[in-house]
C-alpha cells in the first residue's frame, strides 16, 4: 500500500510542476485510456483535465489519483 501512496505522491508532484510551468500533459489511466490535455485542477483525491485531442476532446474529465497510471509532459510529434 505504501508503494501506491508513493506513486500517487509522485503523480501529484508531476502535475503541480506541469501546471506551474503552463505545460500540457499526456495522461494514461488504469483502463488504458489516454488523454492529451490541459490540467485544470488537482485536489487531494482527484485531478480534473480537459483533453484537446482524441475522443473526449473539449470535455472536462475527472479521475481519482488511484486511477491514474501515468502523467507525462505532452510533446508535439513532428514529421
Amino acid at each position: 500500500m505504501d508503494e501506491i501512496r508513493q506513486k500517487i505522491q509522485r503523480l501529484k508532484i508531476k502535475s503541480e510542476l506541469l501546471i506551474a510551468e503552463g505545460k500540457r500533459a499526456f495522461i494514461i489511466d488504469i483502463h488504458e485510456e489516454w488523454f492529451s490535455c490541459e490540467i485544470l485542477e488537482q485536489g487531494e483525491n482527484k485531478i480534473s483535465f480537459k483533453p484537446f485531442r482524441g475522443n473526449s476532446e473539449g470535455e472536462i474529465i475527472e479521475r481519482y489519483w488511484s486511477d491514474i497510471k501515468s502523467i507525462e509532459e505532452y510533446e508535439e510529434k513532428t514529421k
